[in-house]
């Protein structure tokens, strides 16, 4: 399989600092010169892969793309534990199956919450090995989850 790492996309960019990703209403364009900034390479790939996930599953039926998407916002109402942790690493793991430029998803962590109000957010980093790279440099994406 090639991997095609010169696509370009649009970039999005978050409106506040300190922001949580699944806050997508907060989710802008980034303008430039009179035009759109744009993003590619793994940038645009760790852009795709966060936009993958933090869309709910079936939401893009309309579009034509009935399984684009995650299962994350199923989460939304629990708590961090072991057993959400579970759930969203299942959920994570089914919605990269589906991104073609993913070789292999490496490891998925999650940060055990430190303080109360750490149990209402899940802190995820990925792991990953894009298409045509070796794991001795993965691709690494972290992101935040309000539950």
């Amino acid at each position: 399989m090639t991997n095609d790492f010169n696509q370009i996309d649009i970039l999005l960019t978050r409106c506040k600092s300190g922001q949580f990703l699944s806050d997508r209403e907060l989710v802008d364009l980034q303008p430039t010169n009179r035009d759109l900034a744009t993003v590619k390479g793994l940038d645009n790939l760790a852009q795709a892969i966060i936009n993958r996930l933090m869309t709910r599953q079936g939401e893009l039926v309309a579009l034509g793309h009935p399984n684009y998407g995650s299962r994350l916002h199923k989460l939304v109402g629990e708590q961090n534990n072991q057993r959400s942790q579970a759930l969203a690493e299942l959920y994570i793991r089914e919605c990269l199956a589906q991104e073609s430029r993913i070789a292999e998803v490496l490891e998925i962590i999650f940060a055990n919450p430190k303080t109360v109000f750490e149990r209402n957010t899940l802190k995820i980093t990925i792991n990953l090995k894009p298409v045509g790279t070796d794991t001795s440099s993965p691709l690494s994406i972290a992101l935040n989850l309000n539950l």
